[in-house]
């Protein structure tokens, strides 16, 4: 018998990649990139605060402690979305929210935390953040670099950078179809639960994980429904499958004397590659 390890790679030898096709940027999370992404411009593409504070020079603020605060005079404020309309000379701030370009002449963003809060002028009470708090231009990413290679498995991450890149549509490998059947004269669905409260079936429960195990991983579930102890039942359940890319069944493959579905496969033509696997 095969071990786990040899089973799976046995599996994964016979799947290609499916057709591509070209989708919203939202409708392909959990699907798999089909072209290599790069990036048209830098981002971010000025350098930028990464405090709400005062935009300085870091050498005037150097001797700053709470005891000798550094005064500085405020030339103006400057929102995120928004460019000082002058540079930082010594001596003097610009007040500066997260997020905002930095002004020519400054090196340094001071925390709102470490002054007065002043408009006009800003007392400095702590040097601990002179030449820091900046987030310098290309700091993401710059022009023509490679941001995601074909293959790559498309989370929410990587549909805010495709966003940041101003990709509307991507193309990607189709979901595969997987067609999911449970067997089993013992099994009923949920809407069923009262036979099993009467201490008669169980509920197909396998089915409802692999639904959601298919779901999770990208794919498109199709169920095919539980077949029972029967030929001609799980033929009929398996040609439901045709056009999927996949078929997973539970149950109905051992040795006992009512498990058919490796007997109705092979009638419908499969080639079987493996049986018995030993884990």
């Amino acid at each position: 018998m095969l071990t786990v390890p040899e089973a799976s790679a046995r599996i994964l030898e016979h799947i290609a990649p499916l057709a591509i096709e070209r989708v919203p940027l939202l409708d392909a999370l959990g699907m798999v990139l089909a072209e290599s992404v790069r990036a048209p411009m830098t981002l971010p593409a000025w350098d930028n605060s990464a405090m709400d504070g005062y935009a300085v020079r870091g050498a005037d603020i150097d001797s700053a402690t709470a005891e000798r605060p550094t005064t500085l005079r405020v030339l103006e404020t400057v929102a995120a979305g928004r460019f000082a309309t002058q540079p930082v000379r010594s001596g003097e701030a610009i007040r500066i929210m997260t997020g905002a370009p930095l002004p020519d002449g400054a090196d340094t963003v001071v925390r709102v935390e470490d002054t007065d809060g002043g408009i006009a002028q800003v007392l400095v009470r702590n040097a601990r953040d002179a030449r820091r708090n900046v987030r310098p231009r290309g700091e993401d990413f710059r022009e023509g670099d490679t941001l995601l290679e074909p293959g790559a498995p498309l989370g929410a991450a990587q549909l805010g950078v495709l966003a940041s890149i101003g990709r509307s549509t991507i193309d990607v490998h189709r979901r595969p179809r997987v067609a999911i059947m449970g067997s089993g004269d013992e099994l009923v669905d949920v809407d069923g639960f009262h036979e099993v409260l009467a201490g008669r079936k169980i509920v197909s429960s396998n089915g409802y994980t692999l639904q959601a195990l298919v779901r999770d991983s990208g794919g498109e579930p199709v169920n095919l429904g539980v077949a029972t102890d029967d030929p001609a039942s799980l033929r009929d359940h398996l040609q439901r499958a045709a056009g999927c890319d996949l078929v997973l069944t539970s149950a109905g493959v051992s040795v006992g004397e009512f498990d058919y579905t490796r007997e109705v496969i092979a009638s419908l033509g499969a080639d079987m590659k493996f049986w018995r696997v030993r884990m």
